[in-house]
């Protein structure tokens, strides 16, 4: 049986905020209370509701979203526990123009992907198969990005590209999602990019799919697969939020690791275009730490930032490993495209 959305009447997508309604009523009210959004009535608030108007009086859609039951207080439940977004990237009035350019292009994923994901749920704790279902969503993501941010990469042909995405992919979404542990202080949670997060406290329900019957249980699950986990808090978001990585730092992560040297298929070419590109960065990275740091800790600073990078790749690596072995162990149906296009190659 369908719903229709006590707003508008068009087709509801569930209770939302708690009252039936679709997914892009839902967006406009959490924005609405989110932003504190303030809006006023041509009509005197005797609009009529309903997709067949065209474009709805916010007014009078507001109002009705409050009227039906929707509830302010359970936007502001759902942004607490993640937090607000990291704040916009500013310019570091530095000699680094490759990351000051890397930074405003990731200024731009970050709408983008605000963009994508303003029609989802307020940010929620999610499963396995809604993880993978958000990953793969995003692998098209970053390959727009990065193809649009680094001119290197982009001058590549297909297979070399291919070679270093499957690479780097994996290995960015660990780093960025250790990097806002960084930022939010938080070591109990995956942050996702979409917004959500995995509850790593409680990963049972992570290994948990009601609209399914698994063929292994939540809790053996998690006896087999939280080693990935307590690697990736081991390596990755213990040792960042330890150090407190900067979005600078950050940023010439995203680079070293999406410009190495000697992968299996990377061809001369690709190999001294990395090289090109990881000396650059490497040249800014310590010009940023000679004028922000002190003078005796910057060779510290950047041992402690390069020494992330084999760290990053053994968490990674044990998450592809457990990944492969789910698929073989046939204990979670994915999309074949996420193993075809989004797991790294040893």
């Amino acid at each position: 049986m369908s719903f229709n959305c006590e707003v508008c009447n068009s087709n509801s997508s569930g209770i939302h905020f708690g009252a039936s309604v679709c997914r892009a009523c839902s967006a406009f009210f959490r924005r609405s209370v989110s932003r504190n959004q303030e809006y006023s009535c041509r009509r005197n608030g005797d609009c009529k509701m309903g997709t067949e108007q065209g474009v709805m009086c916010k007014k009078c859609r507001f109002v009705k979203c409050e009227t039906i039951g929707m509830k302010k207080d359970s936007v502001q439940k759902h942004r607490d526990i993640y937090g607000k977004r990291l704040p916009i990237f500013q310019p570091i009035f530095l000699p680094t123009p490759f990351l000051n350019q890397i930074g405003g292009m990731y200024k731009k994923l970050e709408l983008d992907r605000i963009e994508v994901y303003q029609f989802y749920e307020p940010p929620r704790y999610v499963n396995y198969k809604q993880n993978i279902e958000i990953l793969l969503r995003e692998f098209y993501l970053i390959s727009d990005w990065i193809y649009n941010s680094f001119n290197g990469y982009a001058a590549l042909p297909t297979d070399q590209k291919d070679v270093l995405i499957r690479h780097f992919y994996f290995q960015f979404l660990n780093l960025e999602s250790g990097f806002r542990s960084s930022q939010r202080r938080r070591n109990d949670v995956w942050f996702l990019p979409s917004g959500d997060f995995i509850d790593c406290v409680n990963l049972e329900s992570f290994f948990h799919d009601p609209d399914e019957i698994q063929p292994i249980s939540s809790e053996e699950a998690v006896r087999l697969f939280s080693p990935s986990f307590e690697s990736y808090h081991r390596n990755v978001s213990i040792p960042m939020i330890t150090d407190h990585v900067d979005f600078m730092e950050f940023l010439a992560l995203v680079t070293l690791i999406l410009f190495p040297t000697g992968l299996e298929g990377q061809s001369d070419d690709c190999v001294e275009i990395s090289r090109r590109v990881r000396d650059t960065v490497q040249k800014e990275i310590i010009h940023y730490f000679k004028n922000t740091k002190n003078s005796e800790d910057a060779p510290i600073r950047m041992g402690n930032i390069l020494s992330m990078l084999p760290n990053l790749e053994r968490s990674s690596r044990r998450f592809t490993e457990d990944i492969e072995l789910r698929r073989v162990l046939k204990a979670f149906p994915v999309n074949v495209d996420f193993y075809e296009k989004c797991l790294m190659k040893f």
